[in-house]
């Protein structure tokens, strides 16, 4: 490098003039490309961009070497940083008070981003640049105010951190890059000891769980996934939701004792999901299987279930089995119909999974469903149920004023963070303006890159993504879209919601539920929202006698003489009435999906009384 004047002269020059101005030689080439890069950043004023510290094992295994450094060498008087790809200083440790109070002037301090396109050339940047170690004398930084430092920079492999060593402009820092490429070595040598620590912790649970006897065994770590030899011979869509039960597993809190689990394929499998620790930190997570009922009562129960939920048994009933013991048959029958009613509980149950992990990871999601399924409900129950101490702010995007009334709580937010963990949940996205689009960007923006404690849901009462619409501007701010399934698909909520429905339609009389609102609650009249939920039980109300025992009624189908029907009658009724229902009163078709003669359909059309209406 020239002589300090010189190249102070060059950077000058070159600011006024460009690169033409400066003289062969005068700087670096290095220095001089770099110069050019951050042509456009602002000299006058020195703004460091505040940035959310990064996290991860990669990150710990640098703050861990930082610590040692002023340890083992207390004559240090420089300061050690650690700096990301983005420009963010992860890690800082002083060695002298002075040089300490100038960096923290300039704002070089965990959490700020002293990138090349924000404050100009540093060591840092051009290490990471070029791959290489570097040094940036004094002068040499395109930015006037960063000229009181020199620093040594050495990037760490593969190339998505950097070791800096900082002193000031007048001690000059060519003598430490062999300290700033020993801290580099020393860096990755630490993650790779702890990434292997990580990988046979893994390793070691999936054996663990196969030699006490699990027949399918699945570990992760969070992002790779490991399959055991039985696993591996399962159907893809098994495997998928045995890899979904782990990665669940690193969010969710898990029973300790073994669950059943329906698969894709139509068996039934127990299932173990056990947490992997290394070093008292979570890693990862297993899942051991092994199939719950052996082969032929699983297909004489499956040959039930794919019955329908809806379809009661053709045998009768005994309704006082519970009290005096079921046998097989009647247990495989029970177990069939628990798992057909698990089956209609996968879409919601996966939302709810999905959801969860997402805000484990604090990930900001994009929930996506109709009007009144309960996007907000369920994100808000979820967050309270992973962060007890934490706190929620519900945004309504109101385009009424052009987004400022909806701008204003997150701005609050920006310029005080929280320092708890904080939900924020905008609503009614879908029909923001673009004005109020772009004021709702800003303040997002601004506040998730100065917090790391707020994780940002958004609710779309829309049924798709349509990237076009002005609130496309936001999805650039959320990592994940979760489609939240109608009311239809939440059985386990769905009871609740009609009982307390119909108890505030009653009029406040004590309401027995009739045959055809179980009907509504068991099957195919399953509604979307809560007001369809309301309009098909005022309906059901209205027409049916409360306690008679009759066939429901569908929009298309009608029963000519209403006839008094017996409880199997009622359910072979059922069954006719879904299958014309689903051939569009074809009943060539109708029989064929049954799987009996027409003549044998027509009887029993004649006898029940069902007509379609076209």
């Amino acid at each position: 490098m020239g002589h300090a004047r010189e190249v102070d002269a060059a950077r000058r020059r070159f600011l006024r003039h460009g690169r033409e101005a400066v003289a062969a030689g005068a700087v670096r080439p290095a220095v001089l490309a770099s110069w050019e890069r951050a042509r456009g950043v602002d000299v006058g004023r020195l703004a460091p961009a505040a940035r959310a510290l990064p996290e991860g094992p990669r990150t710990a295994a640098a703050q861990r070497v930082a610590d040692r450094v002023h340890a083992r060498d207390p004559d240090l008087d420089a300061s050690v940083l650690v700096v990301d790809r983005d420009g963010t200083v992860v890690a800082r440790r002083d060695g002298d008070a002075a040089l300490a109070e100038i960096l923290d002037a300039l704002r070089l301090a965990p959490g700020w981003s002293h990138a090349e396109r924000v404050v100009g050339t540093t060591a840092a940047a051009l290490a990471l640049h070029e791959g290489v170690a570097a040094v940036v004398e004094g002068p040499e930084h395109l930015h006037p105010a960063l000229g009181v430092l020199a620093g040594a920079a050495a990037p760490v492999d593969p190339g998505d951190l950097a070791v800096v060593v900082v002193r000031h402009a007048e001690d000059g820092a060519a003598r430490d890059l062999p300290l700033a490429r020993a801290l580099a070595r020393e860096i990755a040598d630490e993650d790779a000891a702890a990434r292997r620590g990580r990988i046979l912790a893994v390793h070691d649970a999936l054996a663990a769980a196969a030699a006490e006897g699990a027949s399918w065994v699945v570990a992760t770590d969070g992002d790779d996934l490991v399959l055991g030899a039985g696993a591996r011979r399962l159907p893809p869509a098994d495997q998928q939701v045995l890899a979904d039960l782990a990665l669940a597993g690193l969010a969710l809190e898990s029973p300790d004792d073994p669950y059943h689990v329906d698969l894709p394929s139509g068996g039934c499998a127990e299932v173990a999901v056990r947490e992997i620790r290394h070093e008292g930190r979570l890693v990862g997570c297993v899942v051991g299987g092994w199939p719950a009922v052996d082969e032929h009562s699983r297909r004489e129960a499956e040959a039930r279930r794919r019955q329908g939920s809806h379809v009661a048994p053709t045998s009768r009933r005994d309704f006082a089995a519970d009290v005096r013991g079921a046998g097989a048959a009647e247990r495989a029958h029970a177990e069939a119909r628990v798992r057909a009613n698990r089956d209609l509980l996968t879409p919601s149950l996966r939302a709810r999974q999905e959801l969860a992990a997402n805000l484990g990871q604090r990930r900001h999601q994009v929930l996506v469903g109709e009007a009144g399924v309960g996007k907000r409900t369920l994100a808000v129950e979820q967050f309270a149920r992973l962060h007890r101490d934490g706190t929620v702010s519900v945004v309504g995007a109101d385009a009424s004023d052009d987004g400022v009334r909806a701008a204003e709580p997150l701005e609050r937010l920006a310029h005080r963070p929280p320092a708890r963990p904080h939900l924020v949940v905008l609503r009614g996205l879908q029909g923001v303006t673009p004005l109020t689009a772009r004021r709702l960007d800003e303040q997002l923006g601004l506040l998730l890159a100065r917090s790391s404690t707020v994780v940002v849901v958004a609710c779309l009462d829309t049924t798709s993504v349509d990237a076009s619409r002005p609130y496309g501007l936001l999805l650039r701010h959320f990592h994940e879209t979760v489609r939240v399934p109608a009311l239809r698909h939440r059985a386990d909520e769905l009871a609740d919601i009609a009982l307390s429905v119909l108890r505030a339609i009653g009029g406040g009389r004590s309401l027995r539920l009739s045959h055809q609102v179980i009907r509504v609650l068991e099957g195919y009249a399953w509604p979307g929202n809560i007001n369809e939920l309301e309009d098909v039980l005022r309906y059901v109300v209205a027409r049916k006698p409360v306690g008679v025992i009759q066939a429901p009624d569908l929009p298309a189908l009608c029963f000519t003489s209403r006839p008094r029907l017996t409880m199997l009658e009622t359910a072979q009724a059922d069954a006719i009435i879904q299958a014309l229902y689903e051939a569009r009163g074809n009943r060539y078709q109708a029989a064929a999906m049954l799987g009996i003669a027409r003549s044998s359909l027509y009887r029993k059309i004649d006898a029940f009384g069902i007509s379609y209406i076209a």
